[in-house]
């Protein structure tokens, strides 16, 4: 009772209040979902691409090493690429997930066995549980922040509410066939104020909760098919394909305001050799044909630190968080 009186109070507040970017809403804790402007009121030749390359489901021997081949060369200041990996606990082996965590990955939470909490309760149980299996395995709670839900389905209040008791910082499971052209990519955003972008699957929280972070997700849009994710792109065949598929996404980004281009890889997609091969052949080329493109993590210190702390090309091979 006493938490529902806490949100209602919240939902009030944030309902008889608009979001003001620079006025009530400043980074580096708040950011408004329909602001415009980089962070930083960078211009678009001053602010750094960043590529997150991140995956769901298990992580164990079958997969493991094709992850790796993912994550070969540096970024920009001669530190090397890295990705975000939401672990399903069912199948996943740990001490794999602890040598790529080691290795400077991303560990965040996904589910328990791929099926999607129905309650409060059970999103308490999986990040709980989760977060438990990690520590057994030395990764600290305090080094995992993300969250993605299982079948990409949103979860609403009941998610944040998890999240917030077990401190995580953000979410990565709302999908958008809304904002997924050049002019109206979206750069995450917090839930100090409600509502924000509808998703494809699920509900983002009809509460607020401050500072606590989306990572809005563009739909991938591909000879007239959009998905969700690459996996559901079924009119990608060759190497060739796959390679396009990222890149026209990728240039939407690199060629409008540099928001991050994020993409959702699972254990059928990389199993594919074309489509492995297409992979590799986008992140080597992205990385060697464009200078201030990054491959980075969400959050460890990386990504959502450089939307906190916006800091221009000229100087970002100094900027800290992005150091190795």
């Amino acid at each position: 009772m006493m938490l529902s009186l806490v949100l209602l109070c919240c939902v009030l507040a944030s309902v008889s209040a608009q979001c003001q970017p620079g006025g009530n809403c400043q980074l580096p804790d708040c950011r408004c979902w329909f602001d415009e402007d980089i962070p930083g009121s960078l211009a678009p030749d001053e602010t750094p691409q960043v590529v997150l390359v991140t995956f769901e489901d298990a992580v164990n021997e079958v997969n493991a090493d094709m992850y790796k081949s993912l994550f070969t060369g540096t970024n920009p200041n001669g530190c090397p690429v890295r990705g975000t990996f939401f672990i399903k606990n069912l199948d996943t082996n740990y001490d794999i997930v602890r040598d790529l965590f080691d290795d400077g990955h991303e560990i965040g939470a996904n589910s328990l066995d791929g099926t999607y909490p129905t309650n409060e309760e059970d999103w308490r149980t999986v990040l709980q549980t989760i977060k438990a299996e990690l520590a057994d395995v030395g990764i600290a709670g305090n080094q995992v922040k993300g969250v993605r839900a299982p079948e990409l389905r949103a979860g609403g209040i009941d998610e944040f509410i998890g999240m917030g008791e077990n401190d995580f910082d953000y979410d990565a499971s709302c999908i958008s066939s809304e904002f997924d052209q050049q002019s109206n990519l979206k750069w995450p955003y917090t839930y100090d104020f409600i509502p924000g972008p509808a998703c494809n699957n699920g509900e983002p929280p009809n509460a607020p909760f401050p500072g606590k972070w989306q990572f809005l997700v563009a739909s991938l849009n591909f000879n007239g098919s959009t998905c969700a994710t690459p996996s559901a792109c079924t009119n990608v065949f060759t190497q060739s394909d796959v390679f396009d598929l990222f890149f026209d996404s990728f240039a939407k980004h690199y060629d409008g305001d540099r928001s991050p281009f994020t993409l959702i890889i699972n254990p059928d997609f990389v199993l594919v050799p074309y489509k492995l091969a297409g992979l590799q052949e986008f992140l080597e080329y992205v990385r060697a044909a464009f200078q201030d493109t990054w491959i980075l993590p969400m959050s460890k210190s990386k990504a959502l630190d450089w939307i906190k702390d916006p800091t221009p090309n000229l100087n970002i091979t100094t900027f800290q968080p992005w150091s190795c």
